[in-house]
């Protein structure tokens, strides 16, 4: 059988299901395909998949319209006819794609031609290709850089525990002893004994004089505290410092240097550089305020913040107005009738900046005007000091009474 009476029979069995050319002719079209291309099955290799996708609607149409045809001629007919509908479906697309072939073989070429521009590295199947080979590298190493400051972070919070149990906090007396008792200050009293003159006693005469030896030294290890620059290898000078933030800041810890001592009215980052001209007792004294009176110099240290006055600054100029009254016996009545010199420089040190809160709670004070109050105060600290101590005894007893305390 040749090529035409082929055609001309699959014509025949296309018109045993639909009526008329007419409606063959349009089945073809819209399957994509004339009704004279038909050829045998083998002529065709159906391979290409993904075109065949792309002609898919035009074939779905054309099913949709031999099934409704098939409906019209009934169930037997569909039944019987059946084999040579599936032949016509299956020529529809061979035909399609065969059409079609000769459209893919330029996108193909172009596709290989741009790959080769690209000149990209060849990856053998299941072999991983460069990028992700890198993006799994950096994964890998992020990782272990996170690993990494965990745990460091986790022995930063160990050590950061056992300095909290190693440092901890002093008592005013606590500190007073060891301060009293530490070698610099034994060395330095022998020191001054051996180097006191017959004149210095002489003149001595025409003063009120301590009423015993105890109190002498006792004044003299005073002033040699005040002559003590902060020693970082001396455990109980960070332990007041330490202890002072602590009390003021209702913490746990902190560093030794850092911004965090501005707070408290310092004025860098390394407190103990503001401790010149009273050294270590500027801040003894500060621990013995806090211990006293610690409601009433945190309130303080709220308003000396809001004004923005130094707070630490303004408690160590005090400590050096006090510091001048004891070296000019300007105390020593005072003292005999405590029998403590650090008793009473403590409480004129706390009655001479009561003096200074008062007036900032009723003037406007700046860190520009205070220095002339500060005169005032040095002046009646040296003339009054038991009128000042009087005055805050007083003052502070209202204080704690109308806080209930």
């Amino acid at each position: 059988m040749n090529v035409d009476q082929r055609a001309i029979q699959k014509k025949r069995n296309i018109q045993n299901i639909i009526d008329n050319e007419d409606e063959m002719g349009e089945v073809a079209e819209w399957a994509g395909v004339s009704a004279a291309q038909a050829k045998d099955d083998d002529d065709f290799d159906i391979d290409n998949k993904q075109h065949f996708q792309q002609s898919n609607d035009h074939i779905e149409q054309a099913r949709q319209k031999i099934n409704q045809k098939l409906n019209k001629k009934g169930t037997n007919i569909n039944q019987r006819k059946g084999p040579l509908v599936n032949n016509l479906k299956d020529k529809a697309k061979s035909i399609a794609l065969q059409n079609n072939q000769n459209n893919l073989t330029p996108i193909k070429q172009q596709c290989q031609s741009s790959d080769e521009e690209n000149e990209k590295v060849p990856v053998d199947k299941g072999e991983e290709s460069p990028d992700k080979k890198v993006f799994r590298l950096s994964e890998r190493s992020i990782g272990k850089i996170e690993q990494e400051f965990e745990q460091a972070n986790k022995e930063r919070m160990i050590d950061l525990e056992k300095k909290k149990n190693e440092i901890k906090q002093i008592s005013f007396i606590e500190a007073w002893d060891l301060l009293k008792g530490s070698q610099d200050v034994k060395d330095q009293i022998q020191f001054i004994q051996k180097k006191t003159s017959f004149l210095d006693k002489l003149f001595g005469c025409f003063s009120i004089h301590l009423k015993s030896s105890r109190l002498i030294q006792e004044k003299n290890q005073v002033c040699l505290m005040s002559q003590l620059s902060f020693d970082d290898n001396n455990e109980s000078h960070f332990r007041i410092l330490y202890t002072i933030y602590c009390q003021l800041m209702t913490t746990d810890y902190c560093l030794r240097y850092g911004t965090h001592w501005e707070l408290i009215g310092f004025q860098g980052t390394d407190p103990a550089t503001d401790l010149r001209g009273a050294g270590i007792l500027a801040l003894l004294q500060m621990l013995a305020f806090i211990s006293e009176y610690k409601i009433y110099i945190k309130q303080t240290l709220k308003i000396f913040q809001d004004i923005k006055i130094p707070f630490s600054i303004t408690l160590i100029n005090i400590t050096t107005f006090v510091l001048v009254s004891l070296k000019d016996n300007k105390l020593n009545q005072l003292i005999n009738q405590e029998d403590s010199v650090i008793s009473v420089i403590n409480k004129l040190y706390f009655a001479g900046f009561h003096l200074l809160t008062k007036i900032l709670k009723k003037e406007q004070i700046t860190f520009h005007t205070i220095g002339n109050h500060l005169t005032n105060i040095r002046k009646l600290i040296h003339e009054q000091p038991q009128k000042l101590i009087r005055e805050f005894h007083s003052d502070i007893q209202k204080f704690y009474k109308i806080n209930n305390i």
